[in-house]
């Protein structure tokens, strides 16, 4: 074979080989640059759900803030349906400073606003008759005041029920007074309908 012959065949061996390289290389590089082209989208979707994320939990936060400030003001001006929760609170008041209620009665007290519209928050007023110690209906009274309830004392009059006397003559033994007393408190309710 002639030198021309083999420098023809050598060179279109050679083309052939770069032709083959450029034909495998081409769908690889494409590849490459979808795949770089995904990697970006999926860097962008990233950064966007993580900021979504963050969004989210933020809204989430201050959920729970405003979730429990609805308790707390839930707690201070309980609805229409809470109000058996003031009985059983003063019955434990009761257990707690050691005095005896004689009797509860409640008076709902209807309140208008400027524009004889009757307005959403309620009041009613409580009378208490109780029996016990000075300490005693301090301490009642100390405890109805501190209560999450919002609670007005309007009025206390108190005045002497009996004497008990423990038994001994010493300084220790002196005679008990026992005072009944009566206290007259408003609370106040939410009367709107949140089922509507």
């Amino acid at each position: 074979m002639k030198t021309g012959y083999k420098i023809a065949i050598i060179v279109i061996l050679f083309l052939a080989i770069i032709g083959l390289l450029v034909f495998s290389i081409l769908p690889l590089a494409k590849n490459n640059e979808i795949l770089v082209l995904n990697i970006a989208e999926s860097t962008k979707n990233k950064t966007d759900f993580e900021s979504n994320i963050k969004s989210l939990l933020e809204v989430r936060s201050r959920y729970y803030v405003l979730n429990a400030l609805l308790d707390k003001y839930n707690t201070q001006v309980p609805l229409n349906a809470n109000i058996p929760n003031l009985t059983d609170q003063i019955y434990e008041i009761e257990k707690y400073s050691g005095i005896k209620i004689e009797s509860v009665n409640y008076k709902d007290m209807n309140v208008q606003n400027e524009n004889k519209e009757k307005s959403l928050i309620s009041n009613i007023i409580v009378d208490l008759n109780i029996t016990g110690s000075y300490y005693q209906i301090l301490t009642f009274i100390n405890t109805l005041e501190i209560m999450p309830r919002f609670i007005k004392i309007e009025k206390i009059s108190t005045k002497i029920y009996q004497t008990q006397d423990t038994g001994s003559t010493s300084a220790g033994g002196l005679n008990q007074i026992m005072l009944t007393s009566l206290i007259s408190f408003r609370t106040f309710y939410d009367k709107t309908d949140y089922n509507k």
